[in-house]
């Protein structure tokens, strides 16, 4: 007989073996009274992990509650973020990463306002920290939810894109998931080794007619100095990383092509635009340890705006921002490239 779990908190894991105790020790603390499934895929680890997770399960009273998938071969955080999916036992589904550790309240307090409000999704907030576990002010103000219930249809997605700044985070950890909800949605992850979050949320904002945010700090978001995103003391870059960058922001704003009919779709436009244009600034600013080069002509294709001229021309808000975007994405590939340039030194981005 299969065991049914009020939640499943799914970690993804891989060469773990020094952030994973106390990941996984925050999970089987919780205080919450109902049943927790602890689902983790092992994604072909080849350091001590298996054996950490091993210790601190069979040492812990809620040890039995840790369900353990080897895979046979790597295949990258998002495909083992849908067999997570795939096989998680509980009612709702919460995604811990093993570097990150979250509060001894945070299932409990999660899951009651899950059930109190019916919601889909509930968004707790975020504290970052370095790997010692100093607090850290990254200025990422949209990591601190404001004490908000968003219960009707666009109203997750109208609040995100409210205007062109970012006002929730694309990150998927420290969020409690109906499952039923990702399910019937078949909600998945792309098949990619970085950002897959971005496309989920892209995917999951505006499906979403009942949420809860919440303003209380439940997860600890582990700042290291290598992430897969931080270009920084490297000699070599291959394009391809850089194109799947552009391929995986082209799909959001592509996106957008579908939520013409949305309140919010003249923002999301903008949103969109600007995210591609920090993409880009990046690859300039390290243009020259790219290989093979980075031609002008994938910068422009990058920032070709998903509306037509008339069409922006007829928005009601953000008319002005959408047109600038729509001509960076029109000039001639070398003057796209200069007044990206010249748009870059004066945000700073380069």
């Amino acid at each position: 007989m299969t065991t049914k779990y009020n939640v499943t908190i799914g970690i993804p894991v891989y060469n773990d073996e020094l952030y994973i105790a106390k990941s996984l020790q925050s999970a089987l603390d919780q205080d919450f009274q109902g049943e927790i499934e602890i689902l983790i895929i092992n994604d072909c680890s080849t350091d001590s992990t298996l054996n950490v997770i091993k210790e601190v399960s069979h040492a812990h009273q809620q040890g039995l509650n840790v369900h353990i998938i080897n895979l046979p071969q790597n295949i990258g955080v998002g495909a083992v973020r849908n067999l997570i999916i795939d096989n998680a036992k509980g009612d709702y589904l919460y995604f811990l990463d093993s570097d990150d550790y979250i509060t001894s309240n945070c299932i409990s307090r999660l899951y009651e306002e899950a059930k109190k409000s019916d919601a889909e999704v509930v968004y707790g907030s975020i504290q970052t920290v370095t790997v010692e576990g100093e607090t850290l002010n990254t200025g990422q103000h949209f990591l601190v939810q404001p004490e908000l219930q968003l219960l009707h249809e666009d109203g997750l997605a109208s609040y995100a894109f409210q205007n062109t700044h970012a006002h929730l985070r694309d990150y998927m950890v420290n969020i409690l998931f109906d499952l039923r909800f990702v399910i019937k949605h078949q909600l998945r992850y792309p098949n990619l080794r970085f950002h897959e979050d971005v496309i989920f949320s892209a995917d999951l904002v505006p499906l979403v007619s009942r949420a809860i945010l919440l303003s209380d700090i439940t997860y600890f978001y582990v700042i290291k100095s290598n992430s897969l995103s931080n270009y920084q003391g490297r000699n070599n870059i291959q394009l391809e990383e850089i194109a799947n960058f552009f391929k995986l922001y082209t799909y959001i704003k592509e996106k957008n092509k579908s939520l013409k009919d949305k309140p919010y779709y003249e923002a999301r436009c903008a949103r969109s635009m600007a995210q591609m244009l920090f993409i880009v600034c990046g690859a300039l600013k390290n243009r020259r340890i790219i290989s093979p080069p980075l031609t002008n002509r994938m910068i422009k294709a990058a920032m070709k705006h998903p509306a037509s001229l008339k069409e922006i021309m007829h928005f009601k808000h953000h008319k002005l921002i959408n047109s600038m975007y729509y001509i960076i994405g029109s000039l001639p590939s070398n003057l796209s490239v200069i007044t990206i340039n010249i748009i870059a030194r004066f945000k700073h981005l380069i």
